[in-house]
């Protein structure tokens, strides 16, 4: 694309979340870290009983819509896709998490199988594209038609 997604994007995702939630911190991977199950544990370990973990390539995301998700819980599916990096973690998966790491399977499918929010109810309440996730060139093309970026 050109850039870094976190270049791209995170003005405009922490500009949405920074009214939701009373911290907002943001993590970069670390040395050797290619997977973003290593994100979402360390925002287990450090959130404690629950983590709310947002990647940065949600350019379209609304306080609106991080509030609802905040306050549901759970993973919501956007386009048929679970949406994993834009979700409620709970503190008892860290466990499990932790366990997938050691064993060297980095996918986060098939931890979060309960509590998925549809995407008949997410389109109802919420306008445009807002759980858009961006990454391609194409992606990026149609969330730039989608806000006038």
């Amino acid at each position: 694309m050109g850039r870094s997604k976190a270049a791209l994007f995170f003005d405009r995702v922490a500009a949405a979340a920074r009214p939701v939630f009373d911290d907002v911190i943001a993590v970069d991977r670390a040395e050797g870290e290619q997977a973003p199950i290593f994100g979402v544990a360390r925002a287990l370990r450090d959130g404690g009983e629950r983590a709310f973990v947002l990647a940065v390539d949600y350019p379209l995301i609304t306080s609106d819509v991080l509030r609802f998700l905040r306050d549901r819980g759970g993973v919501p599916v956007w386009n048929g896709e679970p949406q994993l990096l834009c979700a409620v973690w709970e503190g008892g998966l860290l466990p499990a998490i932790e366990a997938r790491i050691a064993e060297g399977r980095f996918d986060l499918r098939g931890l979060v199988e309960r509590g998925m929010i549809e995407e008949a109810e997410l389109r109802a309440r919420f306008r445009g594209e807002p759980l858009m996730n961006v990454n391609t060139p194409e992606e990026l093309e149609a969330a730039e038609r989608w806000y006038g970026g």
